[in-house]
């Protein structure tokens, strides 16, 4: 059963939020059952895990502090970290294929470009639903998780997999969408993950890499509009709004935070905006939301994760993207991260 669900997981992956409905996303639900059948089935659990469960409990303790804000919208967030978590679990003790996963988060990354172009190319112009609470995106590749800056970063993961495992094409086609998604904070990443591999392994030639980009700046389409425009500055001028708020809400609680997830209650927004229990920095989202101590905690568990080089890649990419969007926590972006650590703890389990 359990491989059915996992089967599953992976199925709903590149569809994003298609299949969500208010704020239950099937995704979410099918990586929760997984997670419950992965508890009844008791695996044994990487050594890193135990100090990822004290994170979590520090979490709850988070929201016990903060009763006042307190909602079952709240609970919801650390019960979806807990069943994320549990991807790695699972993956560690029962998937043993390691080249098999990779493929095929390979090819969910290439199945969400595919989605993306085709609706980069039929339905370009997203501002019809910001009635709806997503953002008013146009003339951008958004695909199936209605935001260019997610989109961009799962494409930029999947181009990591593609370069180390040489598929050169995968990887020259991810690499195509990410730039139509007009993402800074997505260019940003995969600009600096070339630097970083071509200084220290040079495993990439150096005219692949500068020729293929060129042939890309070429054919991406210069389309006119602020949101495609590289310096453009109302959505930098959003974030520096975004950032000061955040500092604000860090400041009634630095040693333990408002409370994980609490922001939206502590806000007075609106449930229903897809960006009210968010900021725009993963950094600054943990600790408005659980302080000093939980950010501590939550580094250090991560600082203990097995480091495949592609793990660690990825890690350096969305902590980077992180600071611009609040990738770190975002639903298919721990489960990709999830899925790579526990490739690595199968030999580190208790």
């Amino acid at each position: 059963m359990d491989k059915i669900i996992f089967a599953t997981v992976l199925v709903l992956f590149p569809f994003g939020q298609l299949f969500k409905i208010g704020t239950i996303n099937a995704f979410d639900v099918a990586v929760l059952l997984l997670a419950i059948f992965t508890l009844f089935k008791k695996p044994r659990y990487p050594n890193w895990y135990r100090y990822f469960v004290n994170f979590l409990l520090f979490c709850i303790f988070g929201l016990v502090v903060n009763s006042s804000l307190f909602t079952f919208h709240s609970s919801l967030y650390v019960l979806r970290l807990w069943s994320y978590s549990m991807i790695a679990v699972y993956v560690a003790n029962y998937f043993r294929n390691h080249k098999s996963l990779i493929l095929n988060l390979m090819s969910l990354a290439s199945v969400a470009a595919v989605f993306g172009f085709i609706q980069y190319f039929l339905y370009p112009d997203f501002r019809a639903l910001a009635e709806f609470g997503w953002d008013d995106h146009y003339l951008r590749m958004v695909g199936t998780f209605f935001d260019p800056a997610f989109l961009g970063l799962i494409l930029v993961l999947g181009a990591i997999l593609a370069f180390y495992y040489k598929k050169y094409l995968t990887f020259l086609f991810l690499v195509f969408g990410v730039f139509l998604t007009y993402s800074r904070a997505s260019f940003l990443v995969l600009f600096v993950f070339f630097i970083i591999d071509y200084f220290k392994n040079k495993n990439l030639p150096k005219f692949l890499i500068l020729n293929s980009l060129f042939l890309i700046l070429l054919l991406v389409p210069k389309n006119i509009g602020e949101g495609t425009t590289i310096t453009r500055t109302a959505s930098g001028i959003n974030k520096l709004q975004n950032y000061k708020q955040s500092f604000e809400i860090i400041k009634t609680s630095p040693l333990y935070g408002i409370g994980f997830n609490n922001l939206c209650k502590f806000k007075n927004g609106d449930v229903n905006s897809h960006s009210c229990s968010g900021l725009d920095s993963s950094i600054l989202f943990l600790f408005a939301t659980t302080g000093v101590v939980g950010a501590i905690l939550l580094l250090y568990v991560i600082s203990l994760m097995p480091g495949s080089l592609e793990l660690k890649a990825s890690f350096v990419v969305v902590l980077l993207h992180g600071f611009f969007t609040n990738s770190l926590f975002y639903p298919h972006i721990m489960f990709w991260l999830f899925s790579l650590v526990g490739l690595g703890s199968k030999k580190d389990l208790k």
